[in-house]
């Protein structure tokens, strides 16, 4: 295979993810209600999956998207009923679809007997007796759908209609495949077509595109063919092109219309046609005409670029620091260009972090098929709900995300959410219910995966921990403690191993694998209400907003979205324990002061609170923590090196980085940080001899 053959099969592979991911969406909608949209966009999506599969010789792919492509039509038609057992297989499709791309890039062959059964059943329900061929680059034709499903040409003796019709395709019709030909082609199917060219639009040789139509055309359509089947054609192109179609005419002469002239009045269009005006709104209209221009970028060219911006902020905080020691007023102007070159180089790493940036909706979309399997298994039933899957995140993180998600849906729905029965015993709705939210929160990304399930059985988690050693036996442990359990290696509460869960694998991998993305999991549930997982995810693995602080000679960061508030404390707010320990009264609660001095063992740390700072941050469980350094450097971007990976892990430490006076520094992990000093000082006191 040639150099150009790989990287067209590439972009056919890129393109599938977005195409499986806009049919696992329509199949979703179309569970809920019928919707014409859904169906066409459905549609689209495996006919380009079927052609490019056609196109680079890959059989099994095509054989199986014809096969969805055809019962497709029917339900496009009317001719299939949309029908529970309908969208389960149009549910069943999709999957499939998607092992056979994976098969198709990575040679992991589709199980045989899944896929037997699933091409099986969609040519059984799109009457397709004989098994098609492999669709070859000559075959392929990507408006067939249209030749497919159009009428043939009026007879002579039926009544006709006209019909004016304004055709523009977008800048993104060719790209994705089609020809206006095509387009002709079904219209005149239909009956006595005319058409009339427009290139009032067509640009300066210099400025050609060949890969954009800046053509328009204005048709006349004499059909006896019902107005359905011409909005059919202009519901396959509805994204792609402007397709006005006017209300029949008297005469069948074509007429120029005006470059910049719309469809008729929708009053006038509603009052000689047999369906509502379809000229589209003006909002619609501009976004079909100024679609987002987007290009493909592989990521070692993307991991190139950040690190480049990182040495940018690295050299820029040398350079800063190296300046401060300069006169002001002396050096004007180069603190001017120190301080537009600081902004520049910030916009530039707020640019590279966009262009990373991937929305959820490509992890989640997969999550349906998941919980119908998982229904099917379990026999429970649940419904999935979806929100902010248009958040943004770092393409690394939405790349492994997918495992540590399934294990968390999984884990919800075989010991969270109860059977119909003892739902319905509870009074609660017998359908349990799974939100799945994604939002931004400052520079991080929140994820919550949230049922209404039974919550955490307190007592049976501490019992199966003592059983299984993990706890000493009479130990008193609170609610945060025991929900902690569930993340430990080997620990389970099922009694039985199943196809879904009981192993004791999964939970500890979730924290593992969302701690190595310089992440946390945080749990909270109540007894019969249900259980809530948190992810909290930074916004971008390579570039930081981060405060530095002193303690004795070491520098120390922490992540400016963890931050609350700073402090010199008065002696009256702080409130003194023993063992040096002391709790700082702060806006009516008592929160607990950590020294950074002591937690670390660093020499010269200053003892006392009240001769130190103390930064208020948000800490695991929703807690506060203050903690205690000698003094503020100031706030910086920072690039983010892992410290696990050239190191080990740190409890309490996120990342390290570089600082402008060359120096590194280790990144605080404010949530893990108060764990793991709350678990030590417990320790401590348990340790202790007790008084005679």
């Amino acid at each position: 295979m040639s150099g150009e053959e790989e990287d067209l099969q590439r972009i056919f592979f890129l393109e599938c993810e977005e195409l499986l991911a806009n049919a696992e969406q329509s199949v979703e909608t179309l569970k809920n209600a019928a919707s014409d949209a859904a169906i066409n966009a459905l549609f689209r999506a495996v006919h380009s999956i079927k052609g490019g599969a056609g196109a680079f010789g890959m059989d099994r792919l095509a054989k199986f998207a014809h096969a969805f492509e055809s019962f497709m039509d029917l339900l496009r038609k009317g001719k299939a009923a949309l029908d529970a057992a309908a969208v389960d297989l149009l549910f069943d499709g999709v999957d499939m679809l998607r092992l056979l791309v994976d098969e198709s890039q990575n040679g992991t062959p589709a199980p045989a007997e899944r896929y037997a059964t699933a091409f099986a059943a969609l040519r059984a329900a799109a009457g397709l007796e004989d098994e098609p061929a492999a669709e070859t680059a000559a075959d392929f034709d990507p408006m067939a759908a249209f030749a497919d499903s159009a009428p043939a040409a009026a007879e002579p003796a039926a009544a006709t209609s006209t019909y004016r019709i304004r055709f523009a395709p977008g800048p993104n019709f060719i790209k994705a495949g089609l020809d206006p030909l095509r387009i002709f082609a079904a219209l005149k199917a239909m009956g006595s077509l005319s058409a009339e060219i427009d290139a009032s639009a067509l640009p300066a040789f210099a400025n050609l595109d060949p890969e954009v139509c800046h053509y328009r055309w204005n048709l006349t359509l004499e059909t006896a063919a019902p107005f359905a089947d011409i909005d059919e054609v202009r519901e396959m192109i509805d994204d792609l092109a402007q397709f006005e179609i006017e209300a029949p005419a008297a005469a069948p002469e074509p007429e120029t219309l005006p470059p910049d002239e719309t469809a008729a009045p929708a009053a006038t269009a509603a009052a000689s046609k047999p369906a509502p005006a379809t000229a589209p709104a003006p909002a619609a209209e501009a976004k079909r005409d100024k679609p987002v221009a987007t290009v493909r970028v592989d990521v070692p060219k993307l991991e190139r670029l950040g690190n480049m911006v990182g040495e940018l902020i690295i050299t820029q905080a040398f350079l800063a620091r190296q300046a401060a020691a300069l006169d002001a007023e002396t050096y004007r102007p180069l603190f001017r260009a120190l301080d537009d070159m600081s902004q520049h180089i910030r916009d530039l790493a707020d640019a590279a972090t966009a262009i990373r940036a991937q929305p959820l909706k490509v992890v989640f979309s997969r999550f349906g098929a998941i919980v119908r399997d998982l229904e099917k298994n379990t026999g429970k039933r649940v419904r999935l709900e979806v929100e902010g899957e248009a958040t943004e995140i770092d393409k690394t993180v939405v790349e492994r995300l997918s495992e540590p998600l399934t294990h968390l849906i999984r884990n919800s729905i075989d010991h969270g959410i109860e059977s119909p029965e003892k739902r319905e015993a509870a009074g609660k709705d017998p359908v349990g219910r799974l939100r799945l939210r994604a939002e931004q929160r400052g520079s991080q990304v929140v994820i919550e995966l949230a049922d209404d399930g039974a919550g955490v059985n307190r007592e049976r988690v501490l019992a199966k921990a003592i059983e299984r050693g993990l706890v000493a036996q009479g130990a008193a442990l609170s609610d945060e403690e025991i929900d902690e359990l569930i993340f430990l290696p080997g620990f389970s509460t099922a009694d039985t191993v199943t196809s879904v869960s009981g192993r004791g694998v999964g939970m500890d991998a979730v924290r593992a694998t969302i701690g190595e993305m310089s992440g946390r999991v945080a749990l909270s549930s109540r007894p019969g209400k249900g259980t809530v997982f948190s992810l909290y995810l930074p916004l971008s693995l390579a570039v930081l907003d981060a405060m530095a602080m002193l303690v004795g000679r070491q520098n120390y960061l922490v992540p400016i979205g963890d931050i609350v508030e700073s402090l010199r404390p008065a002696e009256a707010a702080i409130v003194r324990l023993d063992r040096g320990r002391a709790m700082l009264a702060w806006r009516g609660a008592m929160l607990r002061i950590l020294s950074l001095g002591e937690e670390f063992g660093v020499a010269g740390a200053i003892d006392d609170p009240t001769h130190c700072i103390l930064v208020v941050v948000r800490a695991a469980q929703g807690e506060m923590l203050a903690l205690q350094v000698d003094d503020l450097i100031g706030q910086e971007p920072v690039v983010v090196k892992s410290l696990e990976k050239n190191f080990r892990k740190v409890p309490g430490i996120s990342g390290a980085t570089i600082l402008g006076d060359g120096r590194p520094a280790l990144i605080l992990d404010p949530q893990s940080l108060g764990s793991a000093s709350a678990r030590r000082r417990r320790l401590e006191t348990v340790a202790e001899p007790t008084e005679a």
